[in-house]
């Protein structure tokens, strides 16, 4: 007889028989019980009294894995793009761009349907090519910026990305991470020598926020590069999401620089490669992290208060005079503006007047 079959009284007689016996074994021999069945109930009895030897209604299963529709979507329409991709590197993916969803979830979804081997999401690929180029399409048409409007003040747009440089003598792997402000052509840039160490949001935090708060300016769209083998460093924990809501950003990824807007960016890494990354190995005095780091701010520091804008609505002015002077018009409080920028801003001003 299946122990199932049994109630709670006839469970505790059972037990009540085999203690007063002293023989578990021949007890469950004759009642057709295993000694784990018997244990079981004998435990349950000492916990609970004679209410843990009643039959237990199964428990509905829960689904803590279980996708929604869309997110299922996401992650195909993500194997249509990089099918070489495993579940690690989608979950990372998806959760940059703020979708919630675990590793085993998204394993599930690719197993259902047959794509949680790389040969199989390869041929899925292959397969819709066609129609991936008309999802591409309209992705591009639902960012929340025209690629070659015109920005009309400084952080109407702002492009961020993160970069490999390289690897140098003496000095070891270069990734950078570089903000561009697109109306004034300023810079801000961190570097790092270890890619487990990138993390923007937290550098937004600390550095953006405060620049943007003490020169009295509203970020009104973020536009990031979405470079594939630095997603997971963008987003630790769920800063990205509290930045963006506290700020009121606009924000996006974009995969291809196309257009003008998006285009610019591009000019501003060539100038830095060209001039500082490029020179060097013919300074002798850069022969470690930290004195790369020292020479390139103070390359930084020249050229956001030197470099003078060669075309343009700002034609003749420097990145700096252009945010300064819109600070001055959102009336910028001076006494919160750093000693630092003031000092900078006055001395190029000497220099240029006495030129």
């Amino acid at each position: 007889m299946r122990s199932e079959g049994f109630n709670a009284y006839t469970r505790y007689m059972i037990l009540k028989h085999a203690l007063k016996e002293n023989n578990v074994s021949q007890t469950c021999k004759v009642c057709g019980i295993s000694r784990t069945t018997f244990y079981n109930w004998y435990r349950d009895y000492q916990k609970y009294g004679i209410t843990g030897l009643q039959n237990k209604e199964p428990k509905k299963p829960k689904m803590p894995n279980k996708v929604s529709k869309t997110i299922e979507n996401e992650i195909l329409a993500y194997v249509e793009r990089f099918p070489a991709d495993g579940p690690k590197r989608i979950y990372y993916e998806l959760k940059s761009e703020g979708f919630e969803i675990g590793e085993s979830g998204i394993y599930n979804v690719l197993k259902r349907h047959n794509l949680s081997r790389k040969a199989q999401r390869i041929t899925y690929s292959k397969n819709k090519f066609s129609n991936l180029n008309v999802k591409k399409e309209k992705k591009q048409s639902k960012l929340p910026f025209d690629k070659d409007k015109e920005p009309i003040y400084p952080c109407h747009f702002v492009i961020q990305r993160i970069d490999f440089i390289g690897r140098f003598d003496g000095i070891g792997k270069v990734y950078q991470y570089s903000l561009y402000d697109v109306y004034s052509k300023l810079g801000v840039v961190k570097l790092y020598n270890k890619k487990q160490d990138i993390d923007i949001w937290y550098f937004f935090e600390i550095k953006i926020m405060y620049l943007l708060k003490i020169f009295n300016l509203k970020m009104d769209y973020l536009i990031t590069k979405k470079t594939k083998e630095f997603i997971p460093y963008f987003v630790k924990g769920n800063k990205y999401k509290e930045i963006i809501e506290k700020l009121n950003i606009k924000h996006s990824f974009f995969e291809r620089e196309e257009g003008s807007l998006l285009n610019s960016m591009n000019e501003f890494n060539e100038f830095l490669v060209k001039e500082f990354y490029n020179k060097i190995g013919i300074n002798i005095n850069i022969n470690s992290f930290t004195k790369l780091e020292r020479t390139f701010y103070k390359f930084l520091r020249h050229y956001n208060f030197s470099k003078i804008i060669s075309e343009g609505c700002n034609e003749g002015k420097t990145p700096a005079e252009i945010i300064l002077e819109r600070a001055i018009e959102n009336n910028v409080d001076f006494d919160m503006l750093p000693l630092w920028f003031l000092a900078l801003f006055n001395q190029k001003k000497w220099v240029d007047e006495n030129e």
